[in-house]
């Protein structure tokens, strides 16, 4: 029996599946889809230090990352320039993959950590091509991918990139299961109206 909080139930607040996590991605996933609309490719900025930046859509720069409480710098690209008057910076760490969006005030250059990233990263995609074509010529026929058929008016609503797609299955997956909770609170509470019925 699935349990459904309410106030007379005697279950905690702590008890309730917090879904806090997942409206912030979705929060975020929207902020850059706008970001990425905002069509900016490159945005001067003057920082604390006096210094004017340029800072360009594709261009590199030295973005925080924040991990358990702490921030650390790492060489990173910039992918978009949008938010709020376009000073927020959609990136993609070197090397890592990782993305965040950062305020143009906490990007910095560092041309040699940048110059040490790039050539790490370079470095890597070359491994990765070589292990890649070992494999292709080494391994046995592959296994197909197969996957449903998709139903015949969706694809013209596919979506366009990867982080698209990643917004779309984050969303219905959270309303997958919201509408299942509902669903299962219905039944139960249904079932416990014909029980004390008897």
């Amino acid at each position: 029996m699935t349990n459904v909080w309410s106030a007379d139930s005697g279950m905690e607040v702590e008890d309730v599946w917090d879904d806090t996590d997942l409206i912030r991605m979705y929060e975020q996933s929207i902020q850059e889809v706008h970001q990425q609309v905002s069509g900016v490719k490159e945005k001067k900025y003057t920082g604390e230090d006096g210094k004017t930046y340029l800072w360009k859509v594709g261009g590199n720069c030295m973005a925080p990352f924040e991990e358990n409480g702490e921030t650390s710098y790492y060489a990173a690209t910039i992918d978009s320039i949008g938010g709020k008057d376009d000073h927020e910076v959609q990136v993609t760490f070197l090397y890592y993959g990782n993305q965040t969006t950062a305020h143009m005030k906490d990007l910095w250059l560092n041309e040699e950590a940048i110059a040490e990233a790039v050539a790490s990263e370079k470095k890597q995609q070359k491994v990765g091509k070589k292990v890649k074509n070992e494999q292709g010529t080494n391994s046995s026929t592959p296994i197909p991918k197969m996957a449903p058929p998709i139903p015949p008016n969706i694809l013209a609503m596919a979506p366009a990139d990867k982080q698209e797609a990643l917004s779309s299955m984050l969303m219905s997956w959270y309303m997958s299961g919201y509408h299942t909770g509902y669903y299962q609170a219905m039944s139960d509470l249904e079932e416990q109206g014909e029980s004390s019925d008897d």
